[in-house]
């Protein structure tokens, strides 16, 4: 139920629009002329208007139109107009107005048009409620982290460094030794880098990594378990240390790191003071000293996907600007389809929509930073683009054996797919055609970025059927002024009156 104030000086057809507006569950306001009219637009706060082109005295329709408007930008509002006249009825429209409505005016020709506004409101709304929660977001996270595919951003760790510094240094006077580690894996190297470490210069830190499939660090990594060494020379488990150089002692301790179910890195300790060995309490402490780094790990984590929910809001509050902003279509598809690329971080995005023969066919693309142009078509409910058309379905694929097996349907060039995620576009619960992106940067595809892909096609859909409501909106200007010209045409021959 919407509140609509309407202004409309003739006394049957506001009767008439009251009755069939209640019909419909809104709540109708009434007013004759344009000073009654804005004076209840203060006093109520109306979601939506129709308002009569010519109204008595000094202020017509296209001016109570512009004071609405500064009233409130986001009420839509439609015109009501008795005549044919094709320059008044586009001055309305450029000025701002929503639709316009001849009379007499249908019931049905009413509800499309107010159910279309209503709409429109509500993204409105929408955008304007993101816009609050990114600006809240904005000033609690003054120092968010970044994540790669939920590992700790190695490069963003200054402000939680003094409280791992700190947790280092008791854990080397608890056990007794000199060294103590944090490591934390870098996922585009996929070795292990030290973070922060006691005993070690700050030169050597930032140098120091390990390999994963070789150190023992990497063991613990891959099997999520922890490991106590008591000499590591008779220990089948690893072979002689590139490093063994480095320490006084051949026993140590290694704990893993777990935030969110995945192993980010190792807690080590090496060289006990006194030159023993360490024992299975040690490890036991060890393990409760990773807890402690975990949720020092588990806060960054927190603040990176405060982060990234800031990001996605910011693209999305953008996306719902092109979309009521832009009027070419294919302008409004590059612009939209460049911010997801931004946001999903990948290196192909592309829209395909649906011709006459069912086909889709490749509308807008970019590929890393280049504009896809080429002419693409796939058929319709061939994998993967084709199936997420036809059963209506959105796909997130990770395995690249599995993904490569359509390179040649998914692209109409050599292409090596890593990964790929596509969501259905609907307009009117109809499937209009198929947004795809293929290859993250980094890591794997998620839910999340499947979820924010799905919000993505609801604009597009959206924006889609009110690209084609324009053009109908046009047309049938056009066509009423010709069919009221012909009528006049005959009105005015003799004998051919009606």
């Amino acid at each position: 139920m919407a509140r609509i104030l309407v202004i409309e000086d003739e006394l049957f057809y506001r009767q008439w629009l009251k009755d069939n507006l209640e019909e419909l569950g809104h709540q109708v306001y009434l007013a004759s002329g344009a000073r009654e009219g804005l004076d209840l637009a203060r006093q109520i706060n109306p979601e939506l208007a129709l308002v009569d082109i010519i109204l008595p005295g000094n202020l017509d329709g296209l001016g109570v139109l512009f004071k609405l408007q500064k009233q409130n930008a986001q009420m839509p509002v439609i015109m009501l107009t008795a005549y044919d006249d094709k320059k008044l009825i586009l001055t309305a429209l450029r000025r701002g107005a929503f639709d316009y409505l001849v009379k007499p005016v249908s019931r049905q020709e009413l509800e499309h048009s107010l159910n279309n506004a209503l709409e429109r409101a509500q993204l409105l709304k929408d955008r304007e409620a993101k816009l609050a929660k990114l600006s809240q977001l904005e000033k609690g996270t003054g120092w968010l982290k970044d994540l790669v595919q939920g590992r700790v951003d190695l490069s963003r760790l200054s402000e939680a460094y003094q409280l791992l510094e700190t947790t280092v240094e008791l854990v080397s006077q608890v056990l007794e030794c000199e060294r103590v580690s944090v490591m934390l894996l870098d996922p585009k190297q996929q070795r292990l880098r030290v973070v922060v470490s006691k005993g070690m210069s700050q030169s050597l830190i930032k140098q120091e990594t390990r390999s994963v499939e070789k150190s023992p660090s990497g063991w613990v990594l891959r099997n999520k378990k922890p490991v106590l060494v008591q000499d590591v020379n008779q220990d089948e488990r690893f072979s002689a240390s590139e490093y063994a150089s480095q320490y006084k002692t051949n026993s140590f301790i290694i704990a893993p790191l777990v935030v969110g179910g995945e192993v980010v890195g190792t807690i080590n300790a090496n060289d006990k003071v006194d030159g023993r060995v360490f024992d299975q309490d040690d490890l036991m402490l060890l393990q409760t000293f990773a807890h402690q780094v975990v949720l020092t790990l588990q806060y960054l984590q927190a603040m990176a996907e405060l982060e990234q929910e800031k990001k996605r809001l910011k693209i999305l509050v953008e996306l719902e600007k092109i979309l009521l902003e832009e009027q070419a279509p294919e302008q409004m598809l590059k612009k939209i389809l460049k911010k997801c690329q931004e946001m999903l971080e990948v290196v192909g995005i592309s829209i395909y929509l649906r011709e006459e023969s069912g086909a889709l066919s490749h509308i807008a693309g970019w590929d890393s930073g280049r504009e896809i142009k080429f002419e693409h078509k796939i058929e319709w409910g061939k994998p993967l683009t084709g199936k997420v058309a036809s059963l209506r379905k959105s796909i997130l694929l990770n395995e690249s054996k599995k993904a490569n097996l359509y390179a040649q349907v998914e692209y109409p060039k050599p292409v090596k797919i890593k990964n790929y995620l596509a969501v259905p576009v609907l307009m009117d619960n109809q499937v209009r055609g198929v947004i795809r992106a293929l290859n993250r940067r980094e890591g794997k595809f998620t839910r999340k970025d499947l979820l924010f892909l799905e919000e993505v096609s609801r604009l597009v859909g959206i924006a889609l059927r009110n690209l084609e409501l324009w053009k109908k909106l046009e047309q049938s200007v056009e066509e009423v002024i010709l069919m009221n010209q012909r009528l006049r045409k005959l009105n005015q021959e003799p004998g051919k009156g009606i």
